[in-house]
């Protein structure tokens, strides 16, 4: 009986250690930044270019901020004298829109996301929300709500570029893009 107590012993404590180093994976990769995901944390990054200028303002500026605690990326805007338009909506409310980080295998180029190939996209790092509201919908007291995904490019000498897509559900032809870098 001391036989099998002493391997029963051996063999919790085997099991004990293994779902040790498990939780410290598991915590480890949930408490920090992605390294494809560090280098646009806390920069400011000002558009420069848009289609959608009353939802993402030519000239208006963003920062990346990561929330530990919810374990997203928070979309901090900031207005400035020459803006396209004012931020709206879930955009005016500083920090206000959470984005979840998916890895991809690489960056994507400007170039990728111009092109709008579903396939090349799925493999690129981006940030994703749904139902961010933007600015008001057609319909009188309504709010339209829109999918943003945020493509991180690798801008040259170093620069840190975005690319995001604005897609709305509600109507086909709602959709636009941006770009900015820090």
């Amino acid at each position: 009986m001391s036989k099998q107590n002493s391997w029963v012993k051996r063999r919790g404590g085997i099991m004990l250690a293994a779902l040790a180093l498990v939780g410290v994976g598991v915590a480890f990769a949930a408490g920090g930044i992605d390294t494809a995901l560090s280098g646009w944390i806390g920069r400011e990054i000002t558009i420069q270019s848009s289609t959608v200028n009353d939802q993402i303002p030519s000239g208006g500026k963003l920062t990346f901020v990561y929330d530990a605690g919810d374990d997203v990326v928070r979309v901090c805007t900031r207005s400035v004298t020459g803006q396209a338009a004012p931020w709206r909506s879930d955009f005016a409310q500083p920090c206000n829109v959470a984005l979840t980080f998916t890895r991809g295998e690489r960056y994507c180029t400007i170039e990728d996301v111009r092109a709008g190939n579903a396939e090349v996209l799925s493999a690129c790092h981006r940030l994703r929300s749904r139902e961010v509201a933007i600015n008001p919908a057609t319909q009188k007291g309504a709010v339209e709500l829109h999918d943003v995904i945020v493509f991180l490019v690798q801008g040259a000498n170093g620069k840190h570029v975005i690319s995001i897509l604005v897609d709305s559900p509600a109507r086909v032809t709602g959709n636009g893009s941006a770009v900015g870098q820090d």
